[in-house]
Order: C-alpha cells, then sequence, then structure tokens
C-alpha cells in the first residue's frame, strides 16, 4: 500500500500544527499511524513501528513515505525525553527531505511549547530552514508526479511554519531582533492576516525591539476587526494602564473597539438561524448527577462539545469562562465526548479539577451497554470538535458552530448569538 508523497507531507503538517482532524473514515493503517502519533515513549513507538511494519507487509521502497512517517515519530517521542543522539539518528532514516524538514519543525515546536530545551529546538528550526533552502533551490527535489507549477505552490505554503517555527525559536532563547525579521517573512502579508499565536508573538517582538507603538496600532486593528487571543488582549490592556494609571472600564473600552464586528456577525447569523427541535438528553455530570436538557426549558443552552485531547477545545476555554461568567442566565453545558477507555470519567475529573473550571460538565454515554456509538455524538452529529450547540427557550436548535480561532472571535460570535436568542 503506497502513501503518496502530499498525503505523508499533509499528514505531517496536520500533526505539526496539533490540527484537530475531524471525524472522517480513516483506514486502519492510518488509524494505527495516529495512534502511535500520540505515544511519548519511544520504546513504545519502535514496538508500535515493528507491529505495523508485518501487520501491513510494509516495503522499504514502495512504502518508503509511510515508513519515514514511522521514524519521524519515533525520532520526535526521543527529542521530548531529550535523548537527542537517538533523536538524530532516527531523523537520518528519514528518505524524503520534506518529510524529514516537517519531523524537525515538529519536533522543534514540541520542545518550545513543552519547554523542553529552547536552545536545541532552535537549532532543529535553523536546520529546517537549511533543508528547505536546499529543497527550493534544488530542481531534482521535485518528485516527478508534481507539476513544476503545483511545487512551487507548495514550497510557497510549506514556508509558513519553517519560518514561523523559527522565529518562535529565536523569541523563546531571547533573540528578539532575528526573531522578528524572521516572523515577518513568515507573514509575506499583513500580519494581521496570520495564525494568531504568530500575530501575538509579533505584537511581543515589536514591543521588545522598541516599537511599542506598531504593537499598540495592530492590536487596535485586531480588536477591530474582533481578531484577539488572550496574550493580545493582555498586552493591548498593558497599554491601556500605561496611559492612564490602572485598567479600569477597559472591559468597556475592548467591547467598543468591537462594536462594529459583532453588528456585522448578528447580521449574518440572522440569515442562517435554524429552527428545529433540539435532541433532549439525559447524562450524568461528573459528579454523578443526573442532568436534563429538559429541566432548562425557559433558559437559553449553549452545548460544547469537547475533550480532554482536543487542544482546539481546551484552548478555548479561558474565553467560555468569561462567557460564563458574563452571562450567568444561560446554561452552558460542557460536554465531554470521544473520552474512551475505562478511566475516562477520572481523566476528565482530574482535568477539571486540576484547571478549577467551574463548568457545569456532563459525560457522553453510549447508547446501550454494547454500543459503541454515544448519545450526544450520534444525536447531535458533529463534524469536528470544540463543537457549540445554541437551543432557544422553546427547545429548539437555532445555531452550530465548530472550531476555535482567537479569544475575541469567540467571545464576539456566542455574545451575538446570545443577543439573538434574547430577542426571540
Amino acid at each position: 500500500m503506497k502513501t503518496s508523497w502530499f498525503t505523508i507531507a499533509t499528514t505531517a503538517f496536520c500533526l505539526l500544527s496539533c490540527a484537530f482532524l475531524s471525524a472522517q473514515e480513516v483506514t486502519s493503517i492510518q488509524a494505527d499511524i495516529r495512534k502511535m502519533s500520540k505515544e511519548t515513549d519511544p520504546l513504545n513507538c519502535i514496538r508500535i513501528k515493528e507491529q505495523i511494519m508485518a501487520e501491513y507487509h510494509l516495503d522499504s521502497l514502495k512504502d518508503a513515505e509511510t515508513i519515514d512517517l514511522l521514524n519521524g515519530s519515533i525520532a520526535v517521542a526521543f527529542a521530548m525525553e531529550k535523548n537527542f543522539p537517538a533523536f538524530e539518528q532516527y531523523i537520518k532514516l528519514i528518505q524524503n527531505k520534506f518529510n524529514q524538514t516537517s519531523m524537525l519543525c515538529m519536533a522543534a515546536n514540541k520542545l518550545l511549547d513543552s519547554e523542553v530545551d529552547a536552545d536545541y529546538a532552535c537549532k532543529l528550526a535553523r536546520e529546517t530552514l537549511e533543508i528547505y533552502y536546499t529543497m527550493k533551490e534544488d530542481p531534482s527535489a521535485r518528485p516527478e508526479d508534481f507539476a513544476r507549477e503545483d511545487w512551487e505552490r507548495f514550497m510557497d505554503f510549506a514556508k509558513y511554519p519553517y519560518y514561523d517555527t523559527y522565529a518562535k525559536a529565536l523569541f523563546a532563547v531571547g533573540k528578539y531582533p532575528e526573531a522578528i525579521q524572521y516572523q515577518e517573512i513568515a507573514f509575506d502579508g499583513k500580519p494581521e492576516e496570520g495564525l494568531p499565536s504568530a500575530v501575538e508573538r509579533y505584537a511581543k517582538l515589536l514591543e521588545l525591539t522598541g516599537d511599542a507603538e506598531k504593537a499598540k496600532k495592530l492590536l487596535l486593528t485586531l480588536a477591530q476587526m474582533g481578531k484577539l487571543n488572550q496574550g493580545m488582549i493582555a498586552q493591548l490592556e498593558a497599554f491601556f494602564v500605561a496611559e492612564r494609571g490602572s485598567n479600569a472600564n477597559f472591559s468597556g473600552y475592548l467591547d467598543s473597539l468591537q462594536t462594529g464586528v459583532q453588528a456585522g456577525i448578528i447580521a449574518e447569523l440572522r440569515k442562517n438561524m435554524g429552527n428545529e427541535v433540539a435532541p433532549p438528553f439525559a447524562l450524568k455530570d461528573i459528579q454523578g448527577n443526573l442532568v436534563r436538557l429538559a429541566d432548562y426549558r425557559g433558559k437559553i443552552v449553549i452545548l460544547d462539545l469537547w475533550a480532554t485531547w482536543c487542544a482546539p477545545c481546551i484552548a478555548s476555554f479561558p474565553a467560555m469562562q468569561q462567557l460564563t461568567e458574563k452571562y450567568p442566565e444561560v446554561v452552558f453545558l460542557f460536554i465531554a465526548v470521544d473520552e474512551k477507555g475505562n478511566n475516562a470519567l477520572e481523566r476528565v475529573q482530574k482535568f477539571i479539577a486540576k484547571n478549577k473550571y467551574p463548568f457545569l460538565v456532563l459525560m457522553d454515554e453510549p447508547l446501550d451497554k454494547t454500543s459503541d456509538k454515544y448519545l450526544i455524538t450520534s444525536s447531535y452529529q458533529p463534524n469536528g470538535i470544540p463543537a457549540k450547540y445554541f437551543i432557544d427557550t422553546n427547545g429548539n436548535l437555532r445555531f452550530r458552530s465548530k472550531g476555535f480561532d482567537t479569544d475575541a472571535e469567540l467571545i464576539n460570535e456566542i455574545e451575538a448569538m446570545i443577543t439573538i436568542l434574547k430577542g426571540l
């Protein structure tokens, strides 16, 4: 079975960005590779690789792309244990140079995100760029099944995570002037159109390199677009305090910047508002109490489908906490879905307790004791998480939303939906 060059590259990008892969039908080997990518013990990764090689009869030539991905997963696991010689040994086993850069870049990101070793991450990010430059300038690097124009577009697309990761690494080791240079190259356009994490870093770098006014202007632009995340909001608040002496009325100031955004969202939402009976359910919360959707008839109810393993879900929680505090009259039900294993309840309980979230958390349940289908995911049918469902006071499902980009975008969207539902 041959995994296409493009598929393996795309898979590596998905792993690199930690993006949530929405529910879809996957082959057995893809499922096994995903499972391996979540393994943290490198020795277990090696055993899983051997099992996959044997079970699917992988050939070192025909299935080289798939084997690259397996070796890359092992390499990253060794990197996270700071066993860098073993990491380099497995990285060198990766035959396709693009696969190699993807795994180098992923390792650098994971080392930075987990604060394992910023200096080594910086070295890997630089090495990623060096290989990328070599590939970009080498005509023979283009695979035979790639048209020249497609290859050039693909390589142009590939540069963003490489430059962004190097900027991130330089930022982590305190090399701010260099970091801002590479961050600007990564954008290749207006900064406000970049990924939120990169834009947040760029605004901080502007301030750190002596251009606080430009940083503030960027943040104000993003506020007016409704695209601020928590880090950007904190930096804008610091500017506000520096100018006015306190953070009194900062919330009102922030709201005033986004007035036009919500008006536009409300107008668009009204065009696509649904009106169907919300599927009923009765689930236990993580304290064992039975909670029925029918219990909240007469109130606006927002369902948030999430999981402990879903990075975007977790990233959205600070904004969701703000909303639960701002709208105590609205019922927010956080439903943990796709939590597999016998310790699912304990895992969710520990996560909520550790982070001190004051949420009402429910556990999705199998349709019956022998079924592998679950009540909420079967009745509401999300095609990815986080997924949110907005139910009016009469028990009708009016809006659906999925994904997470920035705190401001999420807050503006949900506030706009609450405004509409209150006016029904």
